[in-house]
């Protein structure tokens, strides 16, 4: 059997963890570069650069070629309408399933989609990464695949949520969302585990696994304030009027100054949704995988080139 597995989305934050848990457990990884500057970053971290877009299937052909899984982790994050996420989270899946099928030995296939493909009304965003699973379930009888929805991912390179964490731990908590929403969490290391476990199970079902934490029943923002930081001197809570406001005045400011937008209308319905709760009873009986990082273990290594987490200090 070939060691080669392909992955898209290398150079990002969840992709680069996934790249580094491949090669440390012994296999050759194989990563889709947009740029020749891309492709340098790549092979300075020991991962074999393969020029492409996920717009262009023909160039997405050496990628997956002799691969014996391809890792589809890839994904736009910003943008304000379905026509910004759809190139990449949906036609981009779209061409990663034309090249997988061009090949004379199918590999497996992981799409790494998001805890958000559950609500595709709420967001362009939420659209597209359903539309992707759809895509994926339709197009792919002939493949062995998995769709992996994460919640919200942390760890060390995080962009997303390492302010709030940072602002926690100087004692300082915002709250984004109602306080009765429940939703999960998730380390980058326990996910890049779980697709660890994937690769090495073989011949698992074509099936959807919802994965997190395993903190039960999903935490509130005071169960996060409480395990971050128990000495918080300031809790602030952002109104939900607040945060539309912000959203819709970033998207107008993108089309002024043009940029595209991460904090958008969409981006707030889902912050204000009051159900990001996952369940790994699936995952674990399919995998055999379990959550080993807790919250306070996760934000202990997020901040251990500095000072341990204040719930540590006497």
């Amino acid at each position: 059997m070939g060691t080669t597995v392909a992955l898209t989305g290398a150079s990002g934050f969840i992709g680069g963890v996934i790249a580094q848990h491949l090669k440390k457990a012994g296999w050759h990884v194989r990563g889709l570069a947009r740029s020749s500057r891309q492709a340098q970053k790549l092979e300075n971290l020991g991962i074999e650069p393969v020029q492409g877009q996920l717009e262009n299937p023909i160039s997405l052909l050496p990628l997956v070629k002799d691969s014996v899984g391809v890792i589809h982790c890839a994904g736009a994050i910003r943008g304000v309408s379905r026509e910004d996420f759809f190139p990449t989270n949906v036609m981009g899946v779209s061409n990663m399933i034309q090249a997988c099928l061009a090949q004379s030995s199918l590999p497996r296939f992981v799409l790494l989609s998001s805890l958000a493909a559950r609500e595709p009304s709420l967001s362009p965003y939420a659209w597209s990464k359903c539309e992707g699973e759809l895509v994926l379930t339709r197009k792919a009888e002939a493949l062995r695949w998995s769709i992996f929805r994460p919640p919200a991912v942390y760890g060390p390179q995080d962009r997303a949520l390492l302010p709030l964490f940072t602002m926690l731990r100087k004692g300082i908590g915002i709250q984004l969302g109602p306080s009765h929403a429940k939703f999960s969490l998730i380390h980058v290391d326990d996910l890049a585990n779980a697709i660890l476990h994937w690769i090495k199970n073989g011949d698992p079902p074509s099936q959807t696994f919802e994965i997190d934490d395993g903190f039960p029943g999903g935490y509130s923002w005071k169960d996060v304030f409480r395990l971050s930081n128990p000495h918080l001197r300031l809790c602030l809570r952002i109104p939900p009027s607040l945060l539309k406001f912000g959203g819709k005045s970033n998207e107008i400011l993108s089309r002024l100054l043009g940029y595209t937008p991460l904090f958008t209308c969409g981006k707030v319905a889902e912050l204000l949704h009051p159900n990001w709760v996952c369940d790994n009873a699936h995952v674990t009986q399919a995998l055999g995988w379990t959550p080993q990082i807790t919250l306070q273990e996760g934000l202990r290594g997020l901040f251990a080139s500095d000072r341990l987490m204040p719930s540590q200090r006497e």
